[in-house]
């Protein structure tokens, strides 16, 4: 079995569980790092527990809306007649577009022909920002071919003066790296050279930006990025918003601050404030809007959340660098990190790796730290609500990988494209009735956990509904079957 199916951010590093005799003097320095980590979740726990008696409660779904609400928060969607739930329809109900066994290109374009055309969706003045999966390459990239019929579409508009910026955070130092410049594509080409596509074909306004962490984090325990760019609004350039007075607290009384990106355009020279819109000498535009497309891919993402859809593609426009294991503000977490343990940090050690796993604990142990992983799907539920909302959002699941997001190994051709303005019944049917069924029964991973049992939706204790309903409670989407209409292209049974 594979080492790196829990953590596929070892795909990408060395492993630590390295085989060979252990050594005495390393048994002794390995205990001493099991103290240390075994006291450090002691203080944990008591400052956690400090905080939750003098801070504030955790928020239900009631307390997060009426904070919303008299916060001023604002959306690119307007608050529907069903309890003021974004992305759902005023009677209740969530859209689900899905388009399968043809070419990703027709699948786009027939979804688009259900959604009333890509006018219904982009005006000719719009600042169009496609948000894809960066970090990752393979299966674990959005289908470019997808992206592509997308792009096609809004420059066909009638007269249409607006421009299309692809932009990501994939929280690594190296800009030009791994999706965007990867021969593992997922589609004909990798990002770079799909936007070099359209320049050398004279489109000048398809441009791209790379979003840069705003902070410093001394202990990087995803990527590696490093950044000096904290700003406060778009007079001060581009950077990283974080908003003090707007966070997620979670029901354990950890924090997480608000942030977003404001970066320039290298086609126009627009600023674009990513919550607030275009910007220029000194005011914001009333005709030219930013519209947001959250592109994503449709993979299996361990133990911790199941799969990674539409919902966890958002985690590339937060400021990874904004709290833990950030080094500030103090006393907050970061997105990914808001319901992990801090004991987490001596993933990093490979002594105590070794140890554990020899002792056969390492599988307890990444559960215990990541037990309350859910916390993230409840951060970017607030996010949407109080700082942006898709406009769009686009799942391409031409090749899903039912068990690694780079190993092509564990993936398959299902051939098919989703679309929905509600995040989290797009989700939830992506993973129902495409990745679901493509996952192969009797397959586990490392540790012996059943991949169907992960990718599966429906199991109310999994990793994923739990994750997912976290972010229904901030007032986003809805995860009732009986309300989730689904509009279905079937080329295969046509």
């Amino acid at each position: 079995m594979d080492k790196h199916t829990l953590e596929e951010h070892q795909e990408s590093n060395p492993c630590p569980l390295t085989a060979g005799k252990v050594s005495k003097r390393t048994i002794i320095k390995v205990f001493a790092g099991v103290f240390i980590a075994l006291a450090t979740g002691v203080w944990c726990h008591v400052r956690n527990g400090v905080r939750r008696v003098s801070g504030k409660a955790g928020m239900t779904e009631q307390s997060g809306l009426a904070h919303a609400a008299s916060a001023g928060a604002k959306s690119s969607t307007t608050l529907t007649g069903n309890g003021g739930r974004l992305g759902v329809e005023p009677d209740g109900r969530s859209a689900v577009y899905l388009a399968k066994g043809d070419t990703p290109e027709n699948n786009m374009n027939a979804i688009l022909e259900r959604l009333g055309g890509i006018e219904t969706i982009v005006g000719r003045h719009d600042i169009v920002i496609l948000k894809p999966n960066s970090q990752w390459w393979a299966q674990g990239m959005t289908n470019t071919d997808a992206m592509k019929a997308f792009m096609d579409a809004v420059l066909s508009i009638r007269r249409f003066d607006g421009e299309i910026i692809i932009a990501d955070n994939h929280q690594f130092a190296e800009d030009n790296s791994r999706a965007w410049t990867t021969k593992k594509r997922n589609g004909s080409v990798n990002y770079n050279e799909l936007i070099q596509d359209y320049q050398v074909r004279g489109y000048k306004n398809v441009t791209k930006t790379h979003w840069h962490v705003g902070g410093q984090t001394e202990l990087p325990l995803e990527g590696d990025a490093q950044g000096n760019s904290k700003i406060n609004g778009p007079e001060d350039g581009e950077g990283y918003v974080w908003m003090d007075d707007e966070f997620y607290l979670s029901p354990d009384g950890r924090k997480c601050l608000m942030t977003y990106p404001i970066f320039k355009s290298a086609h126009s020279g627009i600023t674009v404030d990513f919550k607030n819109g275009a910007w220029k000498d000194g005011a914001y535009f009333s005709d030219r809007k930013v519209r947001f497309i959250n592109f994503s891919a449709l993979n299996h993402h361990g133990l911790y959340s199941g799969l990674t859809a539409s919902v966890k593609n958002l985690m590339g426009v937060v400021d990874m660098s904004c709290g833990f294991p950030g080094n500030e503000p103090e006393g907050t977490y970061n997105t990914h990190h808001i319901g992990v343990s801090e004991l987490i940090r001596f993933k990093k050690n490979k002594l105590f790796m070794r140890l554990i796993s020899r002792l056969g604990l390492e599988k307890a142990y990444i559960e215990y730290c990541y037990k309350d992983f859910h916390h993230t799907g409840g951060v970017l539920g607030y996010f949407m609500r109080n700082v942006r909302m898709p406009d769009l959002n686009i799942i391409t699941a031409e090749i899903v990988g039912w068990g690694s997001r780079v190993n092509t190994k564990k993936s398959v051709q299902t051939k098919t494209v989703l679309a929905g303005i509600d995040p989290v019944s797009l989700d939830f049917i992506a993973a129902r009735d495409v990745l679901l069924p493509a996952t192969p029964s009797g397959e586990h991973n490392y540790y012996g956990v059943s991949y169907q049992k992960m990718n599966n939706p429906l199991i109310e204790s999994g990793p994923f509904f739990k994750f997912i309903k976290e972010t229904e409670k901030q007032g986003i989407g809805n995860l009732n079957q009986e309300n989730i209409i689904i509009h279905k292209a079937d080329f295969e049974n046509a």
